[in-house]
């Protein structure tokens, strides 16, 4: 979309205010309030508390039934299922803006990914041995090809997003964080993807598996919810509608189908529908319609 992920953004929102909602910034919950196995509300980090008939929670599957519910609320996704659940991997995100040289087009487009020599060994390293490789893979996101307004004049705004493991372990990223933005960096540059691109630089922040555990409160700072694997996937993944309390709805990467973009936009779209379902309000079938007419 032409103005970038923020245009999506303010884009769900106004449709949101449209529709008669309400964003709360800045209000962590603390707590999902029930009532015979039914979510009734929220308390806040603040303490203040907030009824509901229903509540959706697009928080990680490990937080939103370890840390948002009560022990004696949980039977399907008791403490036995959450800590046998494999996580994926977590991500170090380098953003950066630099100057443009012109050329930028001839090596690279809106989206690329770039590979190390060495494939299923950095998987090893990620997942299994839960190192931090040598060598990396990137996703390089450069967006201002597509769309110039997203940078100043002259400009161009990136970001590259790295697979690294998540905090199981134990990484110390507030020493490790900054070498190692300047070398992610310095090899998108003596690679020949951006040449020049240490001297160009103007702006430079990253994130760490550290901002994904603190920040969005993500179990171990995993970017992805439940790992892939056969037994978390399609069905198997965490359901949209909770199995342990009524009223409770799921949403997000961690839920079905998945992660990645599209695939919570989908999420979106399945808990609507289960929601709509639970309350009597989804459309009749077209063939009934056609029927009755």
């Amino acid at each position: 979309a032409m103005g970038g992920t923020g245009a999506l953004v303010r884009g769900l929102v106004r449709k949101l205010e449209e529709l008669g909602g309400e964003i709360r910034y800045g209000a962590p919950v603390r707590r999902i309030l029930t009532k015979g196995r039914r979510a009734v509300g929220v308390v806040l980090q603040d303490g203040e508390k907030l009824e509901a008939d229903l509540v959706v929670s697009n928080a990680d599957y490990v937080h939103t039934y370890g840390e948002l519910l009560a022990p004696e609320d949980r039977t399907w996704n008791g403490d036995w299922r959450l800590k046998r659940t494999r996580l994926s991997m977590s991500l170090f995100v380098a953003y950066f803006g630099f100057r443009a040289r012109g050329d930028e087009g001839e090596r690279l487009r809106h989206h690329n990914v770039l590979f190390s020599h060495r494939y299923e060994g950095l998987l090893r390293d990620i997942f299994w041995r839960k190192v931090l490789p040598e060598d990396f893979a990137h996703y390089l996101h450069l967006p201002t090809l597509t769309d110039p307004s997203l940078a100043p004049p002259g400009h161009h705004a990136a970001y590259t997003l790295i697979p690294v493991p998540h905090n199981g372990s134990g990484l110390d990223w507030g020493r490790l964080g900054p070498e190692y933005l300047e070398k992610a960096l310095r090899y998108l540059d003596e690679a020949g993807y951006l040449p020049g691109l240490m001297d160009r630089l103007v702006y430079t922040h990253f994130i760490t598996p550290d901002y994904f555990q603190w920040t969005l409160n993500s179990h171990l700072g995993n970017a992805f919810g439940p790992e892939p694997v056969l037994w978390q996937t399609a069905s198997f993944r965490p359901h949209n509608r909770s199995e342990d309390v009524k009223g409770l709805y799921l949403v997000g990467q961690s839920y079905q189908p998945g992660a990645g973009l599209p695939s919570v936009m989908m999420s979106g779209k399945m808990t609507a529908r289960l929601i709509a379902h639970d309350l009597g309000l989804e459309r009749a079938p077209k063939e009934l319609l056609e029927a009755r007419a």
